[in-house]
C-alpha cells in the first residue's frame, strides 16, 4: 500500500475507534481494555511510520495489513451472528482469524514457500482447524455464556454493541497476538535453525497438551456416571486449565520462531498477553466462576491441590475424593 492509502488506512481506524468509544454504553465493564484495543492499531501505525529500519518497517506495515483479514473474518461472524441470535460463534470465527492473517502475512511477504514457513503454516492450519471444528460443536445448537448474558443485559443496544464487545475486541486482541506471523515470514535467509527447534518443540508441548485434555474431558462428558461430576485426572490433575495452557504454550512456540528475525523479540509482548488472557484475565476466571457456582464445595477441593494455570508451585495435598472440571 502507498504512503496515502496507509494515511487513509490509519484514519479510518481514528474513525472507527471514535465510533466504538462514543457508542459505548455508560454500563460497560472493562472500560479500560476497550479503551486499550482502541489505542493499539494507532500505535502500531506510528510505530511502521517512524521505525529508522526499512527491514522492521516493512515487518509492521506488513502486520498491520493482516488486520484487515481479521476484520473481514469479524465482521462475518458478527453477521452471522446477529441473523443467528448466538454471537457464540465468534468462538468459532476466533481460530479462523489467524489462519488468514498469516495468509495476507504470506502474500504479502514475497518469500518462497520453504521448510522454515511451511512447518509454521502447517502448525497454525494444524490448530486453527482442529479448534475450529470443536468450537462449531460447542457453540452451534445455543449462544452459550457470557454472550447470552449481554444479549439480556444490554437489550436492543446489543444489536450493534455486540460488533464491538464481542468481535471487534476480539479481533483487535487477536490481532496482537499474530504479531510473531509477520516476522516469521519476513525473515530473511539464512534463517538460524535453533529458532525452528527450539519453537516446534514449544508448541509441539502446548499442542499435545491442550488436544490430550480436550480428548479426555470430551470422554468425561459423554459417559453418564459422569454426570454433574469433575474431572481431576489425566491432564487435568496437572493444573485446572490444561487446555488454556497448551493453548499459551503454541503461541510462545510461535513467538520463538518469530525469534529467527533480527527484530523478532520485540514481539515479546505477544505471548505474554496471550499466557495472562488465558490464564488470569478471561478465559480461566471465566471458568473459575461458573465451576465456583456450579460445584462449589469439589471446586474449592481440586482448587486446594492443583494449580490452576502454571504446574508450580503445587498446592499442598488435602483429603477428599472430589475431582475437577475445566
Amino acid at each position: 500500500m502507498r504512503p496515502d492509502g496507509w494515511t487513509l488506512a490509519a484514519l479510518a481506524w481514528v474513525a472507527l475507534a471514535a465510533t466504538w468509544l462514543l457508542a459505548m454504553p455508560g454500563k460497560t465493564r472493562g472500560k479500560a481494555w476497550h479503551y486499550v484495543m482502541m489505542a493499539a492499531p494507532l500505535v502500531a501505525f506510528a510505530a511502521a511510520f517512524v521505525v529508522p529500519s526499512s527491514l522492521l518497517h516493512e515487518t509492521l506495515f506488513i502486520w498491520i495489513s493482516s488486520g484487515g483479514a481479521i476484520l473481514s473474518i469479524v465482521a462475518l461472524s458478527w453477521l452471522a451472528g446477529t441473523l443467528k441470535r448466538n454471537h457464540g460463534l465468534m468462538d468459532v470465527a476466533y481460530p479462523l482469524a489467524p489462519l488468514a492473517a498469516a495468509g495476507v502475512i504470506f502474500a504479502l511477504s514475497g518469500i518462497p514457500l520453504d521448510l522454515f514457513s511451511g512447518l509454521f503454516l502447517v502448525s497454525l492450519g494444524v490448530w486453527s482447524i482442529r479448534l475450529a471444528i470443536q468450537t462449531w460443536g460447542h457453540n452451534i445448537h445455543a449462544e452459550r455464556q457470557p454472550y447470552a448474558h449481554w444479549r439480556k443485559s444490554f437489550g436492543p443496544t446489543w444489536l450493534w454493541w455486540s460488533a464491538f464487545q464481542v468481535h471487534l475486541l476480539q479481533g483487535v486482541t487477536v490481532w496482537l497476538w499474530c504479531a510473531p506471523f509477520a516476522f516469521i515470514l519476513t525473515a530473511p535467509a539464512p534463517r538460524p535453525a535453533l529458532p525452528l527447534l527450539l519453537g516446534g518443540v514449544v508448541w509441539l508441548t502446548g499442542f499435545l497438551l491442550q488436544s490430550t485434555a480436550d480428548r479426555q474431558l470430551a470422554a468425561f462428558k459423554r459417559a453418564p456416571a459422569n454426570r454433574g461430576g469433575l474431572l481431576d485426572t489425566g491432564a487435568w490433575a496437572i493444573v485446572r486449565h490444561p487446555n488454556y495452557l497448551g493453548e499459551s504454550l503454541m503461541w510462545a512456540g510461535w513467538f520463538v520462531l518469530a525469534l529467527a528475525h533480527p527484530w523478532g523479540w520485540i514481539t515479546v509482548f505477544a505471548p505474554l498477553y496471550t499466557g495472562w488472557f488465558m490464564g488470569y484475565a478471561s478465559a480461566a476466571p471465566f471458568k473459575e466462576q461458573h465451576m465456583a457456582r456450579s460445584r462449589p464445595e469439589a471446586w474449592a477441593a481440586y482448587c486446594a491441590r492443583t494449580p490452576r494455570f502454571l504446574p508450580w508451585p503445587r498446592p499442598r495435598a488435602t483429603t477428599g475424593t472430589e475431582g475437577a472440571d475445566a
